[in-house]
């Protein structure tokens, strides 16, 4: 039976009240001890996907990264690396000194790397049904220990973004891209066959719900869940969102494939219980029917999450603010494998890098492009603003 521990934190900021919560919330699971040794390596991978604020919800607390890295300089452990890639087309540079994290690293004396900046080893992967092979950060497999920080979120994909996809930060940029081309889903189960954390904390110190991962509204959850079970620990994280998790794909195929324990019947959890701490994270929705109503069509095919989520928090926020006459009759067009239908029409938008060169053939549409890898939800907007073309 897997454990998983649930602990409250009074404060976000800080860091001997969240050292507490996050002490009760390990030695509930069996300490630090029962898996790290003193003289090891750890690795801690948290979720900095932009450079935005972490009060947002969007990315992993420092404050709470702090406590555990005072937690595991008290178990004697000397080496202690923050390790992240942030989404495609974002500097993680910018993502670490906008957001905090390199002035932590040096406050704290511990080593930041950046995944994009990496050298990586093919390694192949068990029983992966999709990768074969995925190219890993060195820093990564020559770590002893990883500790997997994931952020509770809702997400423009899935139900819920949490440890198992956390995962994918650590592989090169081009990959990301391939994950979404190939399936999603299944190359998040396979990365983690070979990549699997062996402590997992999820971060529900503040959470995001709504327009997930990096636009929804902050959830102020004031949970921290660990185990060191990855795919309990997001069933678990899931449950308290008031999510079901066999609607969560990736975790669904986790479970299917013996990654963990899925099974909320076999999961033994310690301290509060799921009924003490749950909360309904609100999923954002485009509303199809008014989309219908003035004709709007997004078609898209292989575009990664940063492309796709900075198009659909701009649609959701026009929907929200009643806009969306502005934009009838518009197509918007993303994805590297995108199907551009005969006799388009209207106002036709070519959105991101992947679709710079696509033909859209020639049926009297007036024709832009929105640059960028992903675009700028500022660069979107003034586009649809002022019709400036880019």
């Amino acid at each position: 039976m897997s454990t998983v521990s649930i602990t409250k934190c009074t404060s976000i900021e800080d860091v001997e009240s969240l050292k507490k919560s996050l002490s009760d919330s390990i030695e509930l699971l069996g300490g630090f001890k029962s898996r790290i040794l003193k003289g090891d390596s750890v690795l801690i991978k948290p979720n900095i996907l932009v450079p935005i604020s972490f009060k947002t919800g969007a990315i992993t607390n420092p404050f709470l990264i702090e406590a555990l890295i005072d937690l595991l300089r008290a178990e004697g452990v000397k080496k202690i690396t923050l390790g992240e890639g942030s989404v495609v087309g974002i500097k993680t540079d910018k993502s670490f000194a906008e957001s905090g994290w390199d002035k932590l690293a040096e406050r704290k004396e511990v080593k930041l790397i950046d995944f994009k900046k990496e050298k990586f080893i093919p390694m192949s992967v068990p029983n992966g049904k999709i990768l074969k092979f995925v190219y890993v950060p060195e820093s990564l497999l020559v770590s002893d220990i990883v500790i997997n920080v994931p952020v509770m979120k809702t997400h423009d994909t899935y139900p819920a973004t949490l440890g198992l996809k956390n995962m994918k930060g650590v592989i090169r940029e081009k990959d990301k891209k391939r994950f979404h081309l190939w399936g999603l889903s299944q190359c998040i189960v396979d990365l983690n066959k070979l990549l699997q954390p062996h402590i997992t904390i999820e971060d529900g110190t503040i959470g995001m719900e709504g327009y997930g991962p990096v636009y929804g509204t902050p959830a102020n959850l004031g949970v921290i869940i660990s185990s060191f079970d990855i795919v309990a620990a997001d069933c678990i994280a899931a449950e308290v969102m008031d999510i079901r998790p066999d609607t969560i794909e990736y975790l669904k195929l986790a479970i299917e494939q013996g990654l963990g324990s899925g099974n909320i019947s076999d999961i033994e959890v310690k301290g509060l219980q799921i009924k003490d701490v749950r909360k309904k994270f609100s999923a954002a929705s485009i509303e199809e029917e008014e989309l219908k109503k003035y004709n709007i069509q997004i078609l898209e095919d292989g575009a990664c999450s940063g492309c796709r989520t900075t198009l659909e928090a701009f649609i959701y926020r026009m929907q929200n603010d009643k806009l969306l006459p502005n934009i009838k009759d518009y197509t918007f067009l993303l994805g590297q494998n995108v199907k551009v239908p005969r006799n388009l029409k209207g106002t036709v938008v070519k959105f991101g890098a992947c679709t710079k060169t696509l033909d859209v053939g020639s049926n009297g549409q007036e024709l832009y492009y929105v640059q960028g890898c992903p675009p700028h939800p500022e660069t979107t907007s003034e586009y649809i603003e002022t019709g400036k073309l880019y």
